[in-house]
């Protein structure tokens, strides 16, 4: 038996729990039997909390006429022996080529491509998202074939599973000699979401049967910086018109003193803060940075006043008990969760939520001195510790809604508050340097703009970028520090969240200024 019909065709599959995988290898293996030929199918779960999917591997192999032999085929997939791989989000398929599957002679690569972050990239103490436009580079260079698309969009507008998607990109692709009512037939079999499951198919049958169309084989180049890009923002933001009185202040403000590159940006910031705070704090974002738009020093490049008002919007928005109440009872978050989950108008939906507010917390949101005090006293600090700690409440019941809602009204207050002037007070010290060193050394000063991403998270992992900035404040205010130096800071920052790498890196800083001086 040389003859290639004598050979089996190899597939393999990635899907995310939930996404219909068991389903979509059901239907080929379905397929394959109405085609006269025979399949085997197994699977390999994938972890909880999507650091990766459930892996499915098919080999079909035809039937002959009058030949009651089977086959003998594998049950795990072999490196560079895959014919046809099927990812059901674009990571996937960068994870497909990096264990060596797609082999660029014989591999056609069928992936959606939009993202679901996984749990590594959301824990990451930076940026840990994966560059999207280099897996698809990657992916054109080294599989015979790529056909990518958002399936996930054509799911979704058809309130399907992306498996329907899947199965029509596959069918659209003709790499596999079955005919196109054959993967139908499979569908209206299933019997379920008929309708939907044919709708999405098609749609995404059509996309892959055209090669020219703009939607297949699209490469979305990897978003680069301001910095690589010379310091030039291109925008053609326009800003829509404002609705009230105070966002026409705002808006006003925003034409007058923003330069036209930096207008979409400043305008989700201050979209994110008056609804953070209210439209005075809005003005007093636009007042902290009036002074960087007018600087002759960074008046040629945006690149130091687009990284300072990036950070310092996020700063503002720095989350405390209020935020978190705020974000808790918001308008659209159980309509997100219905989304979520799939649940049915007429389901009734239970929500259970874990809050773990420290003494620490609660001290934030008191009074000043108020707050100072208690935190500072061991009988108040245990006084506060025995009413807080760990909790699972209902967000769906009404008393703990409304529990939440008169907890959020904190907010109004929160310019009084212990908290606020904790962090109002790191932040004017942090934007009180950029400006600094604008005037002294434009790289040095892009460089602790950029410190402001050290700052994020809740509870201990804030104190602890907090700290971490101070330490490269104090270290800038006392010593000459080059760019370089600072970089590698930032990125120290990251290394652990017990500091042993940052304080190491600092350490050997402070070492080398005090040797140079």
């Amino acid at each position: 038996m040389n003859d290639e019909t004598d050979k089996t065709i190899n597939i393999i599959l990635a899907a995310l729990g939930g996404e219909g995988g068991g389903v979509f290898t059901s239907w080929l293996a379905e397929a394959a039997a109405l085609n006269g030929w025979q399949s085997q199918s197994t699977s390999l779960a994938g972890v909880a909390q999507r650091t990766g999917a459930t892996i499915y591997y098919l080999e079909l192999f035809p039937k002959r006429i009058g030949d009651d032999r089977k086959p003998v085929m594998s049950l795990f997939p072999a490196q560079g022996d895959i014919d046809l791989a099927i990812t059901s989000e674009i990571a996937e398929a960068g994870r497909m080529l990096q264990r060596g599957f797609i082999n660029p002679k014989k591999t056609t690569l069928i992936t959606s491509s939009h993202r679901v972050f996984g749990i590594t990239e959301k824990s990451h103490l930076t940026d840990g998202r994966m560059d999207k436009g280099v897996v698809i580079s990657m992916a054109e260079q080294y599989s015979k074939r790529l056909i990518q698309f958002d399936m996930m969009a054509i799911a979704e507008k058809h309130d399907s599973i992306i498996s329907s998607a899947l199965l029509g990109a596959l069918a659209g692709s003709k790499a596999l000699p079955f005919d196109k009512e054959s993967f139908i037939t499979v569908v209206t079999r299933t019997g379920k979401s008929l309708k939907n499951n044919l709708a999405a198919f098609e749609e995404s049958f059509i996309n892959a049967s055209e090669p020219t169309s703009a939607k297949v084989n699209f490469f979305e180049p990897s978003e680069s910086s301001s910095e690589e890009l010379g310091g030039e923002i291109k925008s053609d933001f326009v800003l829509p018109p404002p609705k009230t009185a105070a966002g026409k202040r705002l808006l006003h403000r925003l034409q007058k003193d923003v330069p036209d590159a930096l207008h979409e940006m400043i305008y989700s910031a201050l979209q994110r803060l008056v609804e953070y705070q209210d439209a005075r704090y809005a003005h007093e974002y636009l007042d902290a940075l009036k002074d960087l738009f007018v600087s002759p020093e960074v008046k040629e490049s945006h690149t130091l006043s687009e990284a300072t008002a990036r950070y310092l919007a996020l700063w503002m928005c720095y989350e405390d008990i209020p935020r978190v109440a705020q974000l808790k009872v918001r308008k659209s978050r159980m309509e997100e969760i219905r989304k979520e989950v799939k649940a049915a108008p007429d389901q009734i939906l239970h929500v259970t939520e874990y809050f773990r507010p420290r003494p620490e917390e609660v001290c934030a949101i008191l009074p000043r001195i108020l707050g100072k005090t208690l935190l500072n006293s061991s009988l108040g600090y245990r006084i506060i510790n025995f009413f807080t700690g760990e909790k699972k409440l209902r967000t769906d019941k009404v008393i703990v809604n409304i529990l939440l809602r008169l907890l959020s009204t904190f907010r109004f207050t929160r310019r009084f508050s212990y908290g606020y002037a904790i962090e109002s007070h790191a932040m004017n010290r942090w934007l009180g340097c950029v400006k600094k060193f604008s005037k002294r050394n434009i790289e040095v000063s892009i460089e602790l703009a950029q410190c402001g991403a050290i700052i994020k998270g809740y509870g201990p992992t804030r104190e602890r970028t907090l700290m971490q900035v101070q330490k490269i404040l104090d270290l800038c205010e006392s010593s000459s520090i080059s760019k370089q130096q600072i970089s590698e800071l930032r990125r120290s920052c990251a290394e652990d969240d017990n500091n042993m790498k940052f304080n190491q890196t600092i350490e050997a800083i402070r070492l080398q200024t005090a040797t140079t001086v």
